[in-house]
């Protein structure tokens, strides 16, 4: 059963995608997403490429700001494994390696000489809390390829694969415009309404203290 949100969209649940997927190769619905069926194995394998491809850019929904991660007993800053890609770092520039932050300029997951970091972070997140209009994306993505792989019915993918560049216009916008209503909140706007000069001709000025 699908969810209803203020928006008036319905959130859909992993079964009822996964019985999307296998109905474009005109598979039964199922009532499991543990199934054993192929179909449902398949779905299940394009909706998870589905989700990494559309995920990792890092959108709106699945990006942290400004998170502060403490080292643990070894020294290494455990990220969650759910992390995909470090987009910012302070003090060091991060990636990701297992899990943890990884310093690719001293080649070490190690952080003796500090006790935190401040970083920005795009996350997986589970189907079912993705936004509806992502939902959209990823499951047509998914039947996209699914039927490419089963069918092999050219027509039948082109059919999807404009929902599916519909749904990724829709979200793109989504995208932008909730960004721009948010980019007041951003530490330099905030400084910038406080009356905080980043630049000033002739002299340096630093924007994190005021004044100077």
């Amino acid at each position: 059963m699908s969810i209803a949100n203020p928006q008036g969209k319905n959130m859909y649940t992993l079964l009822e995608t996964i019985n999307y997927v296998i109905s474009q190769v005109g598979a039964s619905p199922v009532t499991d997403v543990n199934d054993t069926l192929p179909d449902v194995a398949s779905s299940k394998l394009r909706i998870g490429e589905a989700m990494v491809n559309t995920l990792k850019r890092g959108w709106w929904f699945n990006t942290d700001y400004n998170q502060e991660i403490e080292t643990d007993a070894n020294d290494k800053i455990p990220l969650g494994a759910d992390v995909i890609k470090v987009i910012r770092a302070t003090p060091y520039f991060l990636t990701v390696r297992g899990g943890f932050a990884y310093d690719p300029y001293n080649q070490t997951d190690t952080f003796p000489d500090i006790s935190s970091v401040c970083v920005d972070v795009v996350r997986m997140l589970d189907y079912e809390n993705l936004p509806p209009v992502v939902q959209e994306v990823v499951r047509f993505a998914a039947a996209r390829e699914h039927v490419m792989i089963e069918l092999e019915d050219d027509k039948k993918v082109m059919l999807i694969d404009q929902l599916h560049r519909d749904a990724f216009v829709e979200m793109t916008k989504d995208d932008l415009q909730i960004k721009q209503r948010n980019m007041a909140y951003a530490p330099k706007f905030l400084r910038t309404r406080s009356g905080v000069r980043p630049y000033r001709m002739g002299r340096g000025v630093n924007p994190y203290r005021p004044g100077g």
